[in-house]
Order: structure tokens, then sequence, then C-alpha cells
């Protein structure tokens, strides 16, 4: 039995002496320790008194001391460390003493049985593993220094071990090299020294402050545990092992004595691959796993270290948006496939949450959660799940292209875990921002990494686009410019939302072949633009053809080139863009189609309407095809994404023979095509609110409404009788009676101002806010319904009046009550003068389309960005909308 070696009072007394006379220079000393990131206080100790109990003594000299810790000591001869401890310098080590190391080596991971079994690798591990090379007391373990170097309080729960990089190394036989799609110039190979990431390997701590600050609570630690422990307020924790005694003090350092053997943690991809429920998710891992080669310095450190003369030390990686610091995309002559890069690398040890924090303090902070489902449960998922759509459209796993399957992983990789415990579950959200839906019954274990959690689970938790109306994009190649659309305009926010229903008409790549370019509706030659999908050129895959469009037959021609930037040498991507994103808002219907109306307004303001909705046959038309230009566009097949059956959004109708179409008609080309409209039209016609130009820079598709602006409108038109009667009673003057005035008499120049001012108000008023459409669900927003079941609702007209109030005069847009029942058959207008209209019915003058076009450049002949675009209803109505009541 060892025996205590008695306290030599000697050296105690000249330990004392040397304390007094360095006083300030240890005060100093211990000044950059606690700026070097330390926090040892030494406050309550009166220096030039008293020497600390247990200063006089070394970490080595206070284990040797003790009779239960040989089996530490041991392993600090045997690595021939004993220097480093028993002399002055900084270290913290949590130590388990020899009843502990019994228990570890009858259970424990390595397979080791005795003492004398372990490889000086494993003897490395157990101690360095154990060890910081600073010295801190237990409490300041959970701190941080902040931007000017004060410390910080409950802000780490994780500190960078002793251990080196080279600690990690795996000697990669031929026979666990993976299949995998960056290893096939490794396959042959009859082994490989793979460094499991080259940076520093953390342990993990949880003390009370870091927890009551992060509001994690003691339930919430036993489930990181697997209910395997019952923490209590003030318990301290290092790599799930307990700290029993805190904060011995030694002369270079302190000593925590622990419950059990602390062991370094492997990283979370690591534990991913070893684990024997999981490996179907360890094999879509490894498609983005890859093997960096180290430089020839970090080489030959090895081989001195080692005593080898390898040729070649790799590091494992995986190609992710940020891995050591940065994005990881490339090695060497490998670089990641489209959209396949993780949202983080899971084999970076020292990960760290994205936050204005930087290196070791970011580090310290915080770290991730892998939601892994298990093998039985993501099986299930691809054969009889929501997953049987993905395995009939690729066949396996490995035919999933990484735009795919990278929207799968990241679905399942949260960036912080002290957000993710289970206290805090309802709070995480999935990518489209909605709860994400998990329950500690989803979770059947969890595994603690150096650089996160695994939460292995019974259910597969998917990307929104998985279920939402976004899924055909996701699944199908033929999809592919739609998919690159969406993800470059940042779309997929929009279409994933489950807050909403959407119905989403999705053209393919084919019918995108066919899409008639509204920057030439003001052209005298109509264009048409021909998108491509070419997967070799990374980042613009996607370009457009155009095509002359022959105005007798409507056949388009060769190609007469594609857009260019001003130097004419590289493509112009933001003419693409701008049409895509047009293509989006004119596809995309917030609601049900299959709800028995006929038309239906798109998230960008213009009309389609829908036949046989639901169908075989079912046809869908845009405003172009609605007015006769183009044929009705079939819908070839559903995808039903409602929330009934998949939890999604709505339904995905897609489209192969052509995309919806916008017309190329302005409100003011409608009117003069017919006679019914005459009287209105000539008003308008001479009015200042037709323009060619917005705002002196935009040219227009052709004479545009001045007043619309980018939204959606409905313009009444009395019949001609009916203003005529008005022009006869005098309550109307024409265009003839202002050009029939002396504007140089007095008198007549104020009737000219009267007059215009007169025609103009009665134009506007006419112009109203919202397309109000026969046959559609025009309720939305209307609440107040009378006994005959309509429903009434005040909108907004282009006149802007100037109106008494008990405070005043104010200027606002004068309204009109519009009233319409739930099937929208019929369509009444209630104006100021008390009067009721009704839209005629009569075929043809009526939900007639206009859509007006602006465009980024000055000359129509030159357009080739859509700056803004407007749509229009036209009705006739059986007589005028008057502003005010007839004396």
């Amino acid at each position: 039995m060892k025996i205590k070696k008695p306290i030599d009072l000697q050296r105690s007394l000249a330990l004392q002496d040397f304390w007094k006379r360095n006083r300030c220079h240890l005060i100093a000393v211990g000044l950059a320790l606690t700026c070097a990131g330390g926090f040892v206080s030494c406050s309550e100790y009166d220096l030039d008194e008293n020497t600390p109990a247990g200063w006089d003594r070394s970490i080595y000299s206070w284990l040797d001391e003790q009779d239960d810790f040989t089996t530490m000591v041991k392993l600090i001869n045997d690595l021939d460390y004993r220097d480093v401890l028993a002399k002055t310098g900084s270290k913290t080590l949590f130590a388990a003493d020899d009843q502990a190391f019994d228990r570890f080596f009858k259970n424990n991971s390595w397979g080791v049985k005795k003492y004398e079994d372990l490889t000086v690798a494993q003897k490395r591990k157990l101690l360095f593993g154990a060890m910081i090379n600073n010295s801190y007391q237990v409490q300041a373990l959970s701190s941080t220094p902040n931007a000017s170097g004060t410390p910080v309080e409950g802000d780490a729960m994780r500190r960078s071990s002793a251990l080196e990089p080279f600690d990690n190394v795996q000697i990669l036989e031929k026979k666990d090299i993976p299949n995998a799609d960056y290893w096939s110039m490794y396959q042959g190979r009859d082994s490989l020294v793979v460094l499991h990431d080259a940076t520093e390997t953390p342990m993990i701590h949880f003390i009370e402050r870091y927890m009551v600050n992060k509001q994690i609570t003691n339930e919430d630690y036993d489930f990181l545990y697997n209910h395997t422990t019952h923490r209590q307020s003030g318990d301290a924790s290092v790599n799930g092992a307990q700290i029993v005694e805190q904060n011995i003090r030694c002369l270079n350092g302190f000593i925590n004595r622990m419950s059990e053997v602390v062991t370094p943690l492997p990283n979370m991809a690591d534990i991913i691959m070893s684990k024997p429920n999981t490996t179907v998710f360890a094999h879509l891992l490894n498609r983005y796993s890859v093997l960096d080669c180290m430089d020839d310095e970090t080489k030959d450190s090895y081989n001195a270290s080692r005593g080898t003369h390898v040729d070649s030390v790799f590091q494992l990686r995986y190609f992710s948006e940020r891995s050591q610091g940065k994005a990881f995309n490339k090695s060497h002559n490998q670089v990641s496939e489209d959209f396949g890069e993780l949202p983080y690398d899971p084999g970076w040890n020292s990960y760290n949450v994205p936050s204005n924090s930087t290196g070791s303090t970011a580090m310290q902070q915080d770290m991730a959660v892998m939601l892994v489902p298990s093998d039985e449960a993501l099986n299930k998922y691809w054969e009889e799940g929501a997953g049987a759509a993905l395995r009939k459209s690729f066949g396996s796993w490995d035919n999933v292209p990484y735009s795919t399957l990278t929207e799968f992983m990241s679905a399942n990789m949260l960036e912080s875990l002290s957000g993710s415990v289970p206290s805090k579950f309802q709070f995480i959200l999935n990518d489209a921002a909605d709860p994400m839906g998990i329950k500690t019954t989803d979770v059947d274990s969890v595994w603690l990494a150096c650089n996160g959690a695994i939460y292995l689970t019974n259910r597969v938790f998917t990307p929104t686009s998985f279920v939402s109306v976004m899924y055909p994009t996701v699944v199908d190649k033929n999809m592919s410019i739609m998919l690159w659309a969406i993800k470059k305009l940042n779309y997929q926010a929009y279409l994933n939302s489950l807050n909403a229903r959407y119905s989403f008409f999705l053209p393919s790549n084919k019918a995108l072949l066919e899409y008639v370019d509204p920057c030439s509706y003001g052209k005298p030659q109509r264009q048409m633009l021909r998108f491509h999908y070419d997967s070799d050129r990374k980042g613009n895959e996607v370009y457009a053809s155009i095509h002359n469009i022959d105005p007798e037959t409507g056949v388009a021609g060769d190609s007469v080139g594609v857009y260019t930037n001003s130097n004419g040498t590289n493509l112009d991507l933001n003419p693409i863009l701008n049409r895509l994103y047009t293509i989006l808002d004119d596809h995309v219907v917030i609601g049900n189609v299959e709800d028995g109306h006929e038309y239906y307004r798109t998230k960008g303001g213009s009309i389609l309407r829908v036949k046989n909705a639901g169908q075989s046959s079912m046809l869908v038309e845009g405003t172009r095809q609605i007015n006769g230009e183009t044929p009705s566009v079939p819908v070839s097949y559903i995808y039903d994404q409602t929330p009934e059956t998949q939890g999604g959004n709505g339904k995905s109708y897609i489209l192969e023979q052509g995309p919806v179409l916008g017309t190329r008609q302005t409100v003011f080309n409608i009117l003069g095509q017919h006679p019914e409209f005459k009287r209105f039209h000539d008003l308008l016609e001479a009015s200042e609110l037709i323009e060619t130009k917005h705002d002196k820079k935009f040219a227009c598709s052709d004479s545009c409404i001045s007043v619309f602006n980018n939204f959606h409108y409905t313009v009444y038109v009395p019949t001609n009788e009916s203003i005529d009667q008005l022009i006869a009673d005098g309550d109307l003057h024409t265009w003839d009676d202002v050009a029939a005035l002396d504007t140089t008499i007095a008198e007549q120049n104020t009737l000219y101002h009267q007059y215009v001012n007169e025609i103009d108000a009665f134009l506007r008023y006419h112009i109203q806010d919202n397309a109000i459409v026969i046959n559609a669900d025009n309720t939305t927003g209307m609440d107040k319904m009378d006994s005959e079941g309509n429903f009434t609702t005040p909108y907004e007209t282009a006149y802007l009046a100037t109106e008494k109030t008990s405070t005043g005069k104010i200027r606002a847009f004068k309204k009109l009550n519009v009233k319409t029942n739930e099937k929208g058959s019929d369509i009444w207008i209630i104006d100021a003068g008390g009067n009721t209209r009704k839209v005629v019915k009569t075929p043809g003058l009526y939900n007639l389309m206009a859509r007006e076009f602006t465009y980024a450049q000055s000359e129509k002949s030159q357009a080739s960005i859509i700056h803004n675009s407007s749509s229009a209803v036209v009705h006739l109505i059986d007589g005028p909308l008057m502003t005010k009541k007839k004396n």
C-alpha cells in the first residue's frame, strides 16, 4: 500500500518566502492567465500571509501522494509526462481514481480488459483527453471572454482538451475504404493514413451557471444522457463523468476527482459511422465525405512522431457550407456537386454555431445536433412512407441527386444544442420557419459527440419541400429549370410555408421551351424565349435562347441569339431571373383551384381560368390563353401535397405542353376593340391617364394606364347610352367641350380646368384597386354578408378627392362598395351617389383580361427587363358610377 508522504516543512516555508518575494510577479502572471481565458481567481487568498492549501504540491506530486490514483500516475509515467506535471505550469486534470479505472476495464467501448492491454494511442486519449492546457476552477469553465476580455459567466460548455490532432489518426485498411462518390481514386490502395479532422478535440462540460444561463433544465440533461443520470442543481460533469471533488489546488493547476474515467468523445460523423443501426444514414453522409491531402510539413511531422515513412497523410472532411471556419467545396482536384454541400461539416471537431464570436470562444459556447433516423425508420420511410415517391423517381438512395439529398440531410442538421433540448422542442423550426414538431418520444437514444449531439430518431424528419407543392421540382429532373429558379430567387421560403394552401402550376423543362417573351410585346417582332438547363455551366445552369415568332403561323424560328452583357461577351443572367420570377408569380395561386370556381388570382396578381378542375381533362389558361391568343394548357398530372394526405400545403399541377402566359392586351387595347366601350374609350384616349412611358424613364408595352402600379385592378365601363345620357343632362362634359373653350378668357379658362378635372375624376372613379372577376371567389376580405348571402366590401378607386371630416378636410381615395355572392356569379357596385350598378354579363363584354408591362429600359424596342406589370379585368356595367349624389 502506498503511504502518504509527510509535508516537508522546510520546503513549505521556502515556498511561502517565494510567494512573498514574488507576489507582484505572480499576480501579473495570474492576470495574463486570465486574459488567456483562465479566469482563475486568487482574491480569496492573502498571499503575503498564507500559502493556499495544497499549492505547495504539483499535480503529479499530489496524485503520487494519494493511495487511489496509481493508474493515473502510471499513465503519466508511461507517457513520459511526469516532468511536465511535476513542475510549474498551467493544467487542469480530470482524474479518475483506481476504482473508476476498475469499472472502466470491466466495461468500455475499446474492448480493453486491463491496463497492460492499452496501446500508446489509448493511453494518450485517457490522459490528454482528460486534460486542459490551462488552469481553471470548475465554475470558470463556463466563462468566456467578451470583446474587451471581461469574463462572461455561464457562456461555455466546451473546452479544447490536450489531445493533439495526430491522436485522432486512423490507419484505414483496404477493406474499410468506403464505396462513396469521392473515394473512387483511393479504391485498391492497401491502406490510408487518415486524420479524423485536424482541429482540436474539445471536451464537453455542463456547469450549473451554463445550465441556468442557457435555460437547460435538469430533465434536459438527463435526456441527453438517456435518463441514466439524475442531475441535481450544482452538479458538474465532463464528457458525461460527474466531478465528485472539485478544484483540488496544486502549484501548477487544478485536479478534479471524477466519478468515472473521462474518455474523449468522437465527432458526430465518426459516431454515426460506428453504429450498427445507422448504416443507411451513414451511407448517405459518406456521399459528402472526401479525403483532403495534408501538406508535406504535416506528413513529415506525422512520420517523425510515429517513426514511419508514409507518402501521404489525409484529413477526412465533408463538403459543407461551413467547415473549419469557412466553406469547404473543393479538395485538390475534386469539387462538390451542384447543391452538394451540407450546412456544416459533421466531422469538424471544433464546430461553432454562427455568431458574432470567433475562434475558440465561438467553439466553447455551443455545439450542433443531428437528427439521425434509425435504419428501421429510414427503410420504412423509403419503402412505405412519404419517401416512396423518391424511390419511384430514383430507384435507390445512390441515385438521388445532390440537389435533393442535400435538402434531406440539411433538414436533420440543427445548429444549436442549447436551443434543441426537450424543454425547447416547441421552438425548433423547420426550413420554412414552421414548428418542426419533434417530441421526446421520437428520440430513442442520444449519443454525445465532441462537436454535437446525435438524436437517434424512430421517425424521419424531412425538409418542407418534400411535403410542400415544391416537391415535384425536388424529385423530377424534368423540373430542373424551375428548381434552379426557385433556389436562385429564394422562392422556396414562400412555396414551403405550411401556413397557407397553394395551387402550383408547374411547367416542365419542355413546357419552358414555349414562353412568349413579354419584353417583346412592345416590339415590332414578337419573340419566344426557350429555357435550357446545362449542368456543366456551374452556377449559371439555366439560359434562354431567343426566337422570332412568325406573325402568321405563330411558329418560332431558329435562335437569333441570347441575352448578353453590355460588352456582348458573357451571358446576362438578369433577364433570365427576371422572367423566371414572373413565371413563378404567374403560376402560383393562393388557395384551392378545385373549389368550384372558374377564375383565380395568382400571387403576381394575374388571372387564371381553370376548366375541369381535378379531372384528367383539366385545363388552365393565363390571360393570353383566356383572350384566345394561344390554346389552353392541359394539366398532365397532379401531385397531391395537401395537408390531409402529405401534411403539406396544396397541389402541384404539372404542365408539359407550355406555360401559363400573360396577355399583351392593355386596357386601352381592349376598349378600342369593342364598339360598346367607345364613349369611355374616347374619354380615356384624350386624358392624361394614358401613357407610353412611365415616370419619364420606363417604357410601356403599349398605351397603358398611368395610375397602375404593379397591382391588380378592375375597370368598370358604363354603357355608351348611359354616358350619352350623362352628357345630355349636363353631368359630364366631353373633350369636344374642352376644345371649344378659349382659355385666354378668364371665365372660360376656369371652365376649362373644371371640365378637365370632371372628366379625370369620372375616369378615375371607374378604375378600382383589386381585380373582381365573374365566377371567381371574390369574398376574400369580405366579412359583411346580407340576408341574401351576398358579401360587400369597400375598395379604393384611383380618384383622389378632398373630403370633409370632423377634424377638417383630408385627401383620400374615393371608394366603391362592391357586392358579390360566394360563387361570384354576379357583381354589383354601389357608388358614392347611392347608385347600384351591375356587371352586364353579355358574352365578350365582361371578364376581359388586360396586362400592362413597364420595362427597365426607356425604349420598348430595347426592352430586356420587366420593371413592373399590372393586371386588370374590364367589365361593362349598366350605368355610370357617380362620385356624389345628384342634386
